[in-house]
């Protein structure tokens, strides 16, 4: 299962803004699923984008969270399927502050609030190129490259570390 941390949207905001042009491309993205029609589904507009919109040669990955309690309609996902988006729905959990009511709700010898595992859906959609229509080619083929050498530099971390972890990274 997989472990969100609390700002993972924030990133995700971050380096949506962070880059020129991949708002654009996440316009696009958006546009193709209303286009599609799938917000007539319930709680599909409901989504927040935590990864993504992450470009490589022939496909567009953007990762939406939903609260557990909220799933999309699955019936949603289907309906992209005949044009060659591939939707996978996965159970995770995400890390948020308890409130604070006394002191021992802090995390011992600091001023910061217990976090407490709650469940999220994560719905993970590989969107064909293709519907990407407004921003031109070379763009693409930059993020794309991009993608390629933050893959490449996240492998040699992950191998360096004896266990599989990156180096640095906290045992769970």
């Amino acid at each position: 299962m997989v472990l969100l941390q609390e700002n993972a949207a924030l990133d995700a905001l971050k380096k949506l803004t962070s880059q020129p042009n991949l708002i654009d491309i996440m316009v696009d993205v958006e546009d193709y699923l209303d286009n599609s029609n799938l917000y007539v589904f319930d709680n599909w507009l409901k989504g927040v984008l935590v990864r993504g919109p992450v470009v490589k040669k022939y496909w567009i990955e953007v990762t939406f969270k939903y609260e557990y309690k909220q799933m999309p309609d699955p019936e949603g996902g289907l309906r992209l399927t005949p044009h060659g988006t591939r939707v996978q729905f996965e159970k995770a959990q995400e890390l948020r502050p308890e409130p604070i009511r006394d002191p021992s709700d802090y995390e011992p010898g600091t001023h910061k609030p217990r976090m407490k595992p709650h469940d999220v859906w994560l719905v993970h959609m590989c969107i064909p190129r293709r519907f990407v229509e407004a921003v031109n080619q070379d763009l693409l083929d930059q993020y794309d490259d991009e993608a390629e050498d933050m893959e490449t530099a996240e492998d040699q971390i992950t191998q360096g570390a004896p266990d599989g972890q990156p180096q640095g990274a906290p045992q769970l």
